[in-house]
């Protein structure tokens, strides 16, 4: 019931935070301009870069503070601040690292306006600061994932990326839409996220505990974080090249239109995320056969989303039209189309990834990625010189089917994929091709019609129990809060 329910409060933090996210994007693009928006995009791309490298402090503090300490809040802060005080230098690095790609020449490498160029060059310590706080607040959510703090990591993780927005937003609109004044505006969220993060972790998880710092707990955290953090740093440079590749040869405003859907649906990897979590312990305690029965049921499960990518595939105009703007839907609409099977292959991929995991093969999972980061880049390069955004999109494509062919034959799992998402792959396949051959005009809609409907019908046919089961918690719980008061004691509370 716990995994239950701490799943689905992650899913309502993130499904919050992308509800804010659709509603300030518009606004924001419009206010401050493609180009702008697109230097935003690859700074960000930069952060997450760096949020990653946080020598793998967030996932060490989770490993050793849900295994070796769960009940000793002392060890727990001497775990916490021991960690943070490794990842303040790690920040300071990333912040300089930020900093002089800034002041070393960013608008040179991205043909930016000498306008634009000032404005980012005025914004290099903030910048810097950013990257210090970026690090920190990857330590203080790995903190409160092992304390199973899932509500207050489920807020951070709601009210970070609306802070982010909002806040550049309201600068962008009563003071100037400057990049200086944004990116001001963006630490002043991130400040305010940590210290948030940092009240919580103090009062709230250990209790006032006296903070301590300790070799012996650094040696811990770093035989773990090491691994994670080259692992990490591999995976990201993977994911994060698109946008690094594409503003280089088709400049920031190509990156904007690409970002805003690419962002989109990389909100779907919320629950493939959220599932392979919670079925990690489960799967790596289980025999082989075991495993393997669990994965497919799991893989069954993110199948049942295959109806909304078709959907999206015929709805991705008229989508973008409504949200960000006639001009704007011309551009990205079959970048969007592109980019869903994609995104399918991604969720599907994560639960791969997570029965690696689960397998004892971390280094395998990297070794995957290591292999696949020069070809993509290369694939990148290549179809986004000649064909900018679309081309950039297809690349993603060959990127993640790499993906899911590379983990796929390191875990054996072509049958067991067959036989899990085989037909609603297929159903994916026919609606992009309807779309891919009516382009540039979009396929009558009652077409879209027919071939959502026989997807949604193909997803309920071989549907899997554990669907029913999940809607049945739902509906029970639904139920008996409305049948009478909840009463919840001192200690029953989701935090803690």
């Amino acid at each position: 019931m716990a995994i239950r329910r701490n799943s689905f409060v992650n899913l309502a933090g993130a499904i919050a935070g992308l509800a804010l996210f659709a509603a300030l994007t518009p606004l924001y693009f419009h206010v401050i301009g493609a180009e702008r928006y697109g230097i935003l995009g690859i700074i960000w791309v930069f952060l997450t870069f760096f949020a990653a490298f946080d020598f793998g402090m967030g996932a060490a503090l989770t490993y050793r503070i849900a295994n070796e300490a769960r009940s000793d809040i002392a060890r727990q802060a001497d775990y916490f601040w021991t960690a943070m005080a490794i990842s303040l230098p790690v920040g300071l690095v990333a912040g300089a690292v930020l900093f002089g790609l800034v002041g070393g020449g960013f608008g040179n490498i991205f043909k930016l306006t000498p306008a634009i160029s000032a404005e980012l060059l005025h914004a290099t310590l903030p910048l810097f600061a950013i990257g210090v706080s970026t690090i920190l607040l990857t330590t203080i959510n790995g903190f409160l994932i092992g304390r199973e703090y899932f509500v207050a990591n489920a807020v951070l993780g709601a009210i970070g990326p609306a802070l982010s927005i909002l806040l550049p937003v309201l600068a962008a609109l009563l003071i100037s839409p400057s990049l200086n004044v944004l990116i001001l505006a963006t630490l002043a969220g991130r400040a305010i996220m940590v210290l948030s993060g940092l009240l919580v972790s103090q009062c709230m998880a250990l209790q006032g505990a006296r903070p301590s710092i300790s070799m012996r707990s650094a040696r811990a955290l770093a035989s773990y974080g090491a691994w994670m953090s080259i692992g990490g740093l591999i995976e990201l440079g993977v994911s994060s090249a698109d946008r690094f590749i594409l503003g280089l040869v088709a400049g920031p405003a190509a990156v904007a239109y690409y970002s805003v859907p690419a962002s989109v649906l990389a909100r779907v990897m919320i629950f493939p995320t959220s599932l392979g979590t919670v079925a990690l312990p489960q799967m790596a305690s289980r025999s082989a056969d075991e495993e393997a029965i669990l994965a497919r049921k799991v893989i069954a499960m993110v199948g049942m989303l295959t109806p909304c990518f078709v959907a999206g595939e015929f709805l991705a105009e008229p989508f973008l039209r409504l949200w960000m703007g006639p001009a704007f839907a011309r551009v990205a609409t079959l970048p969007m189309q592109l980019l869903l099977p994609a995104f399918w292959m991604e969720a599907m991929a994560a639960i791969l990834y997570f029965r690696l995991l689960a397998q004892g093969r971390p280094k395998t999972s990297a070794a995957v990625a290591a292999v696949i980061i020069l070809p993509y880049c290369l694939l990148m390069y290549v179809l986004a010189s000649g064909w900018g955004v679309a081309g950039a999109c297809v690349a993603y494509i060959g990127r993640d089917l790499m993906f899911l062919g590379g983990r796929i034959a390191v875990t054996r799992s072509w049958r067991l994929m067959a036989a899990a998402v085989g037909p609603e792959a297929l159903s994916l396949v026919v609606a992009f091709a309807i779309c891919l051959f009516a382009w540039p005009d979009q396929p009558p809609m009652f077409v879209g019609l027919i071939v959502t409907t026989a997807s949604i019908a193909l997803a309920l046919w071989r549907r899997p129990a554990e669907f029913d089961a999940m809607i049945s918690d739902v509906r029970r719980g639904v139920m008996a809060r409305f049948a009478k008061p909840v009463v919840l004691d001192a200690g029953s509370g989701l935090d803690g």
